[in-house]
């Protein structure tokens, strides 16, 4: 017997609540037809997916490892129903890209605009997020498309070149932070001062960990982690608070002299930009769409 897409969402669900009950909720089906789905799945896959206990349930060793399999599976029905109902209205397909934030604030407007120009029935769907969440997307099938720096080597991505695209990551502060006024600024000055920072598995704050490594120094651990450039940028203009981050994300706040990058030797950091794809079928739209971004 096939695997059913219900199946499947049931799964996901469970996974994700915890609690047949509350999963069944959500779903809007009752708990015992939930429980069918899920031994119908397991059957299906000769497999024991959920450990049972006493709270609820968990996923099980082979649950934990089928879970990303079922993820792509949902993506992938959800992608095909988006594109169809899109064909059948007034559109003529879907581009699902995911870029970082430096790209997204500068480089990628004029890429998206002539693209629209060009295609204005395709529907672009757009996601910024950090590097390392753009590489998990593409593994679930969630983007077809992600733009942002080098991605470790996996077999289910592929790298489809390297675009004319370049930023500049290094630590800033704001414009009249005691740091500005110092001369012959050295990196151990940063010590005396507290930081905020992207989370750890950012592209910024693993720059500033080699950094601080390549002078044998301690890197910094930051007071607080925040996932928005905005409100880093918000809270580093009315603090001592330093960070690290790509110039194209605080042009605006450089040019109303805001925020200014501080002056210490071999502190920044050139990064290129590449387009990835996930391994599999790419639709005509998102070939269509790279093409433009090589321009």
């Amino acid at each position: 017997m096939s695997i059913k897409m219900k199946q499947i969402q049931a799964f996901i669900m469970v996974s994700s609540e915890g609690n047949l009950t509350l999963a069944a909720s959500k779903l809007g089906i009752t708990q015992s037809g939930l429980s069918r789905l899920l031994s119908g799945l397991e059957s299906d896959l000769n497999a024991t997916l959920f450990e049972r206990h006493k709270h609820g349930v968990s996923l099980s060793e082979l649950g934990t490892a089928f879970l990303p399999h079922a993820i792509t599976l949902m993506n992938t029905e959800r992608k095909a129903r988006q594109e169809l109902d899109l064909i059948n209205g007034s559109g003529k397909g879907i581009v699902r890209a995911g870029c970082v934030s430096s790209f997204l604030s500068s480089h990628f407007i004029e890429k998206v605009n002539n693209f629209h120009q060009a295609f204005p029935d395709i529907y672009i769907k757009i996601q910024d997020r950090i590097d390392s969440e753009l590489f998990k997307s593409l593994l679930t099938h969630d983007i077809d498309i992600a733009i942002c720096g080098p991605l470790p080597h996996n077999d289910k991505i592929i790298e489809r070149g390297k675009i004319n695209f370049t930023d500049s990551i290094q630590i800033i502060s704001r414009s009249n932070h005691p740091l500005q006024g110092k001369k012959n600024l050295k990196l151990q000055d940063t010590e005396e001062y507290s930081w905020i920072m992207p989370p750890n598995d950012s592209t910024p704050m693993q720059i500033l960990t080699e950094v601080y490594h390549d002078n044998n120094m301690t890197p910094p651990k930051p007071i607080i982690e925040c996932s928005s450039s905005s409100a880093i940028k918000s809270l580093i203009c009315n603090s001592d608070l330093l960070t690290s981050m790509p110039a194209p994300i605080y042009h605006l706040e450089l040019t109303a002299g805001l925020i200014k990058p501080l002056a210490i030797e071999n502190t920044i950091f050139i990064r290129d930009f590449f387009i990835y794809t996930h391994f599999g079928i790419l639709s005509e739209t998102s070939k269509k769409f790279i093409q433009f971004l090589k321009r």
